[in-house]
């Protein structure tokens, strides 16, 4: 079954690189398998695949988490460009692009994926906290986890 469940993070990890090259602002998508693990109980294996330290980081439902300023959800990750090149640019991607990634989603999963983003202490987003805009999205179902990274650095 994880050979199954990498291949749906490769078929993924296409989708977001084509999102990414249709947005054309610098932003950048990742998409990993993290393993037979529910979501909410994949924190340590996400610290290990990021290699990032676990202080003062947790994980927490996407719904939950405080954000401020710009790409917050993974929603706004896909659809909102962060420096357009012209003014029609200033409009959102149409909303049928995240719809489709959330049926994609779904059908590769068998069902609907529940979201957790890696937040700092506080449940405030990592945005625009080390240097780069980025958020890392946790998701799956009860028995898979994977993970999205996403990242804007111009």
């Amino acid at each position: 079954m994880s050979g199954d469940c990498r291949a749906h993070a490769q078929q993924l990890h296409g989708y977001l690189l084509a999102v990414s090259a249709l947005k054309d602002d610098g932003s950048l998508f990742l998409c990993e398998y993290l393993g037979p693990v529910a979501p909410q109980a994949s924190f340590e294996v996400l610290c290990r695949a990021l290699r990032i330290a676990p202080e003062g980081l947790s994980l927490r439902p996407v719904e939950s988490v405080v954000c401020s300023g710009i790409a917050c959800t993974p929603r706004q990750w896909l659809l909102e460009r962060f420096r357009p090149m012209s003014e029609a640019d200033r409009l959102p991607l149409d909303a049928r692009l995240y719809d489709g990634f959330e049926r994609e989603l779904a059908e590769l999963l068998g069902g609907e994926p529940r979201w957790y983003q890696l937040v700092l202490s506080g449940e405030r987003g990592l945005a625009g906290q080390l240097g780069a805009i980025w958020s890392v999205f946790v998701f799956g179902t009860e028995c898979h986890a994977y993970v999205m990274h996403c990242s804007w650095d111009s």
